[in-house]
């Protein structure tokens, strides 16, 4: 059986994990991420959304399949979920993670490896690994200190302790905050917007981005021109520069300018 659907019917592409018990990532649900990160990216879709059927965004990995298991056998069962995060990571289009109630380990690192979180007021983030031994796998531990720094870091990956959607906001790890009840309106609103936008300059600041921490700064500023100066050819800038100049002479504000590449 599936344990995610992937819909690409315009240009939103939307991913729900779909396993009963909350939505913990198996074997095969770690296949089928990696399988639908690849065909997102050969799709038109502009934007992501990944979203969790049922009460719980993501339970994180399902550890019933790990017991007694060697680690000869775990490495490369693991090492998928690697590679499909990688892929979301890598994706040039702007994407969404929109979440409510649990969101642990595996799920939370498959939250933080989108560009934005949309959380519930439900919604709880805990990286429980230490509880059993064990490290966050896919890098969790670096993503989140990232973003709160380490010492903020140590305490939630040492604690293993349960936090908030209002102190994740606090600490820069979510970007907003909804009642239960309009998060799948509030996200496909989001996902839309982000899908009507200019596609490609995402791209080139998402590529930017990932030179910036891959190969540090330095590298980033000296590909800055190469992946930015090659937009004002795009008859989308031509027509949104064209629309913004005329507005400025007759004083009327910027017009919403429409983007069609992709």
């Amino acid at each position: 059986m599936p344990f995610t659907h992937l819909d690409i019917g315009g240009p939103v592409a939307t991913l729900s994990l779909d396993h009963a018990g909350g939505n913990r990532i198996n074997f095969d649900m770690r296949v089928e991420l990696r399988e639908a990160f690849q065909r997102i990216e050969e799709s038109p879709a502009r934007a992501l959304l990944i979203r969790g059927e049922g009460g719980d965004f993501c339970l994180g990995g399902d550890i019933r399949d790990w017991p007694g298991a060697p680690a000869e056998f775990l490495r490369p069962k693991i090492q998928v979920f690697a590679e499909a995060l990688d892929h979301l990571k890598r994706l040039p289009i702007p994407t969404i993670a929109a979440v409510q109630g649990g969101c642990i380990g595996g799920g939370f690192e498959l939250a933080l490896s989108c560009d934005l979180i949309l959380a519930a007021r439900s919604a709880r983030f805990v990286f429980p690994e230490a509880r059993v031994g064990i490290v966050t796998l896919q890098g969790g531990m670096m993503q989140i200190a990232e973003r709160v720094g380490s010492a903020k870091a140590a305490e939630m990956v040492f604690r293993s302790e349960p936090a908030t959607a209002e102190q994740m906001l606090q600490w820069n790890v979510v970007n907003w905050i909804v009642d239960d009840a309009e998060l799948e309106s509030q996200a496909a609103a989001l996902a839309t917007r982000l899908a009507e936008g200019p596609t490609k300059a995402f791209a080139a600041t998402k590529a930017l981005w990932r030179m910036q921490a891959e190969e540090g700064v330095k590298a980033a500023k000296a590909k800055l021109y190469d992946l930015s100066i090659p937009l004002f050819e795009t008859e989308d800038a031509r027509t949104a520069l064209r629309a913004a100049a005329e507005a400025i002479n007759s004083g009327k504000p910027f017009p919403k300018a429409t983007f069609a590449g992709k």
